[in-house]
């Protein structure tokens, strides 16, 4: 582990997760935005609200109730944004794609795939990410109304229902970094490959999820976060999530390249 912090420091891993968190919290709006979209086209308002009721135990609710006033705001207005504006939107949601894809190549060394390449990645992880989400909350949705009407006393158990919740946010994490760590990053991975990574990154973010609360008072005795009002705490709390995942590419890096001793990465990149 000496090694891995080592090569994180060595890579300003803490400017790659100001980086992240900088993109992330400007693709948030949109990519929340793209999401109540879509579940609005289908019909299925009421995971819109399961949504946010999910996303506030995993960020500041503050920050949250902040975010989605505001696009409630664009959809009220979505007559007058236009073509051009939701082009716009759509592009800003590929920005946290792309920056992870930048970040895991300074991790291993690589460049950035062609421009266009690159865009063309982000999209169909954009894509996939919310195809995944929406099937989530739908089978999420309806596993609960199952479990509601033939396991009413196993429902309403608030044990139960605290390790569900943590176990659904687990996995759904862990593949989330299985994905970006494995298909972002311009060196032939494969998913057993980042698994160790992914794993770390799952139990550290998991553990920061339990701790938000803890956060959230803390920050109540910071003046200057709380002038800058939710998406201040938003960020910060972006960041520090950023660190954990960039932390996760540097363990799949270092045992990558004990398995690889002798590996080329130009050679390497160059069949991927």
């Amino acid at each position: 582990m000496r090694a891995v912090f080592a090569k994180f420091f060595a890579d300003r891993g803490t400017h790659l997760a100001a980086m992240i968190a900088y993109f992330a919290l400007l693709s948030f709006v949109p990519l929340l935005f793209l999401a109540l979209a879509l579940l609005g086209f289908a019909h299925r308002a009421d995971e819109s609200s399961v949504l946010v009721e999910e996303l506030s135990k995993l960020f500041p609710r503050t920050s949250i109730n902040t975010i989605v006033r505001f696009v409630t705001e664009i959809q009220k207005n979505a007559a007058t944004l236009g073509i051009v504006g939701a082009v716009f939107i759509f592009w800003t949601s590929l920005s946290l794609f792309s920056v992870l894809e930048s970040a895991f190549n300074i991790v291993y060394g690589r460049p950035n795939r062609a421009f266009l390449r690159g865009k063309a990645l982000a999209l169909a992880m954009l894509i996939a990410s919310l195809i995944t989400l929406f099937v989530g909350l739908f089978a999420g949705s309806f596993g609960y109304e199952v479990l509601k009407r033939w396991a009413p006393g196993f429902v309403g158990n608030l044990y139960v229902a605290y390790v569900l919740s943590v176990l659904i946010s687990s996995v759904a994490v862990f593949i989330f970094l299985v994905s970006v760590y494995t298909l972002l990053t311009n060196v032939p991975l494969r998913p057993r490959d980042v698994l160790p990574g992914a794993l770390v990154s799952t139990v550290a973010l998991e553990a920061s999820f339990q701790i938000l609360p803890v956060y959230l008072r803390v920050s109540k005795d910071v003046i200057a976060l709380q002038a800058l009002g939710g998406p201040a705490l938003l960020l910060v709390w972006l960041y520090v999530m950023a660190n954990v995942i960039v932390f996760g590419a540097e363990v799949n890096w270092w045992l990558w390249t004990q398995r690889h001793p002798d590996a080329d990465l130009e050679e390497a990149a160059g069949l991927a």
